[in-house]
């Protein structure tokens, strides 16, 4: 006499199935049922086409979490933005030992250059336009080489005479 199996001890085995861990075939000889009866019943209900489906969405909602390829462009230019801003920092305060020593001109060329680089890299990496400040570079720079803008100002003016 064939043994009818209840839907609960089918959703056990495609639920046993699902693990990965044993097939079909195993299942169907551990619970002494004909392989047969247990491969159409899976094949009939698409129970590898639902496991498969059921993982793919875990994988996505696991990865839901991850940030976005955008974000992570974001993350990446502010980071570079912020060692850019660093190196600019860093060359200044190592050429302020020397800043003195150079001429009038040079010491104009200096600061000419050091905008330079410190507006390529704000541009490149967009420190003007998420907050960074922007303007004001040539101000604390020439602060920091102790300047007075006048004496730039008056350098770099041709005289009205």
């Amino acid at each position: 006499m064939k043994k009818r199996l209840s839907n609960s001890e089918w959703q056990q085995i495609k639920t046993a199935y699902a693990t990965g861990s044993v097939g079909l075939r195993e299942l169907a000889r551990n619970m002494s049922i004909p392989p047969g009866t247990v491969l159409a019943r899976a094949k009939r209900e698409g129970w590898s086409k639902q496991i498969q489906s059921a993982k793919a969405l875990a994988k996505r909602e696991d990865t839901a979490t991850a940030v976005t390829p955008m974000e992570a462009v974001a993350v990446s230019m502010r980071q570079r933005g912020e060692r850019h801003t660093g190196r600019v920092a860093g060359l200044t305060e190592r050429m302020l030992m020397t800043f003195e020593q150079l001429s009038e001109g040079e010491q104009l060329r200096f600061v000419d250059e050091l905008e330079k680089i410190d507006k390529i890299g704000r541009r490149t990496f967009r420190l003007d336009e998420t907050g960074h400040g922007g303007g004001n570079n040539v101000m604390v720079n020439l602060a920091l080489l102790e300047i007075a803008p006048e004496e730039i100002i008056a350098k770099i003016e041709p005289s009205g005479d």
